[in-house]
C-alpha cells in the first residue's frame, strides 16, 4: 500500500486497494514521503473509519504528543486480553484525547473529581478493574499522576466502547441517573450509602437501578403482583414514599416514567437501607454504652 499522507512519524494515511486508511507503527512514517510503499509487517494497527472519525484520528495524531496515543493503544490491547472481546475502534480517538488532556489538566494543577466514581465502580466493575490497571499503568509509563478519579472517567470510555457507542452519553446519562437516585436516597434516609455496612445493600440497589434504566429503553418492566405492592405499602410506608420521591426525580429530571411494580421494588431495597441504618445507629448506641 502507499502512503497519501504523512501525520507524524508513527502515522500514515494510506491508500488501500483503492480506500483510505489509517496506519499506525513505531517509525511507519520515519523518513518517508508521498507514494512510498508501506508494508503490513510494518503496521501495528490499520484503521479504515467513516470520513469524519478518520479526520478526527488525523487530527488527534497531529496535535497530542504521541507517548499518549502509544500508551492509549496500550490500554486498549490489554482491555481487550482482559474482557475477551473486540472493543470499538473510536476508543482510540476517546480515550487518548481524553488521556492527554487530563495529563494537561494534572500539569497545569487542575484535578478534576469524578462526582460518579463510586456508580461507575459498582455498576461497570470490570471496565473498572481494567481503567485501575490502566492508571497504575500510566503513572508507572509517563510519570504522570493520575489520580483513583480518572479510573471512573476511563472505565466509561471503555463500557461505552463495549456497547457499541461511539461516545459516553448514554452511559455518562445511566450513571448520573443513578447517582442521584442513590443522592436522594441518602438525604431521605440521612446516611452514608457508600459506607461499608452499607454495601451490599448498595450494590444490590445500584445494579436493580442499571436494570431498570435498560428495561425501560427495551420496553421491558418487572413484574410485581398487586397484592405484593399493597403488602409493601403497607409495611413499609416509609421506604414507598421515598420511592414516589423516586419515580417524581424520573420523571421530572429525565422524563423516565416507571411502573408501580418498579416503585415496589425499589421501595423493598430502600427499606433494606434502612433496616440496615437503624442496625448500624443501634450497635453504635450500644458500644458507646
Amino acid at each position: 500500500m502507499k502512503i497519501k499522507k504523512i501525520l507524524n512519524q508513527n502515522a500514515v494515511l494510506v491508500l488501500d486497494e483503492g480506500q483510505e486508511k489509517i496506519a499506525i507503527g513505531k517509525g511507519i512514517g520515519f523518513n518517508k514521503k508521498r507514494n512510498d510503499l508501506i508494508f503490513h509487517r510494518e503496521i501495528e494497527r490499520l484503521f479504515t473509519m467513516a470520513p469524519e472519525s478518520q479526520e478526527k484520528l488525523q487530527t488527534l495524531l497531529s496535535q497530542i504528543d504521541e507517548k499518549f496515543f502509544f500508551a492509549t493503544e496500550k490500554i486498549i490491547d490489554h482491555a481487550e486480553t482482559v474482557l475477551m472481546e473486540k472493543l470499538n475502534e473510536h476508543l482510540l480517538i476517546a480515550l487518548a484525547d481524553h488521556i492527554s488532556f487530563s495529563a494537561e489538566n494534572i500539569q497545569n494543577g487542575i484535578i478534576v473529581k469524578n462526582r460518579l466514581l463510586k456508580e461507575i465502580e459498582v455498576l461497570y466493575s470490570e471496565e473498572f478493574s481494567v481503567a485501575q490497571w490502566a492508571v497504575d499503568y500510566l503513572n508507572k509509563e509517563l510519570h504522570i499522576p493520575y489520580s483513583y478519579d480518572e479510573a471512573g472517567f476511563i472505565a466509561i470510555h471503555i463500557h461505552s466502547a463495549r456497547s457499541g457507542q461511539t461516545n459516553n452519553s448514554k452511559s455518562i446519562r445511566e450513571v448520573s441517573i443513578v447517582t442521584d437516585i442513590i443522592s436522594l436516597i441518602e438525604r431521605e434516609l440521612e446516611i452514608d450509602i457508600h459506607s461499608d455496612k452499607m454495601s451490599l445493600n448498595y450494590s444490590r440497589l445500584a445494579n436493580h437501578l442499571r436494570l431498570l434504566i435498560q428495561r425501560f429503553q427495551h420496553n421491558q418492566y418487572a413484574v410485581l403482583d398487586n397484592e405484593i405492592i399493597e403488602l409493601v405499602k403497607q409495611k413499609y410506608p416509609e421506604s414507598y414514599e421515598i420511592g414516589k420521591k423516586v419515580r417524581v426525580l424520573l420523571m421530572k429530571k429525565y422524563q423516565l416514567s416507571i411502573t408501580g411494580e418498579e416503585l415496589g421494588y425499589i421501595a423493598i431495597h430502600i427499606e433494606r437501607l434502612r433496616i440496615a441504618s437503624l442496625h448500624e445507629k443501634n450497635n453504635q448506641t450500644d458500644s458507646a454504652e
